[in-house]
């Protein structure tokens, strides 16, 4: 039964991060080609929720996911919390800059953008320990496919990022981040209709 709880709150979770990530979406394009200049600084913040909530999302699998895969499922756990911490820091710097610096700008420092690759790498290998616990068992193997979408949108990042660079691969956000989105809704949509409780 506490199963069935856990993959409750995770289906809130990860209904929260693909709506703010489409939020995010929405307003990157709001700011391409609005005439307003709308700062950076309110693509970011759904973006942090988002991100946040499917970590945290991702944390709570660990009951669900230890039963299909244990050396997965710990491993998962290992790299959601890296990713936290990482992305805890990002936040903190992004509102320090926008409250107390001049402000988000399209140049970003380079230890930023390393910050973002430890974040992208580690969410990558969170996901794909959890999507392959996932993938184990026929009964919750749709959870696998689920995560294994965002896991090839930051994949195809990080890719980017080793033969373009990091800029370049950050500013594929405009499109990944509409796929991660959906990925996020459909995952906690999935996990709210399926009872988990009873396998």
């Amino acid at each position: 039964m506490q199963i069935g709880i856990i993959s409750g709150w995770n289906s809130r979770l990860f209904i929260i991060a693909g709506f703010f990530m489409l939020l995010n979406t929405v307003m990157l394009w709001a700011r391409l080609y609005s005439n307003y200049e709308l700062s950076l600084l309110w693509a970011a913040i759904p973006a942090i929720i988002a991100l946040s909530s499917g970590v945290i999302g991702l944390l709570w699998l660990y009951p669900l996911a230890s039963i299909q895969a244990p050396g997965f499922a710990k491993s998962g756990v290992g790299f959601a919390v890296l990713a936290c911490v990482a992305l805890g820091i990002a936040a903190i710097w992004i509102f320090a800059v926008s409250v107390f610096g001049d402000g988000l700008s399209e140049q970003r420092s380079q230890w930023f953008l390393i910050l973002i690759a430890i974040f992208m790498i580690a969410m990558v290998l969170a996901f794909l320990s959890n999507a392959v616990a996932f993938l184990q068992k026929s009964e919750v193997r749709i959870v696998g496919y689920l995560l294994l979408l965002p896991l090839s949108m930051w994949g195809l990042m990080l890719i980017v990022a080793v033969f373009k660079g990091m800029e370049v691969a950050i500013s594929l956000d405009f499109y990944t981040n509409a796929v991660i989105g959906g990925a996020f809704l459909a995952l906690g949509i999935t996990l709210k209709k399926r009872e988990f409780a009873s396998i």
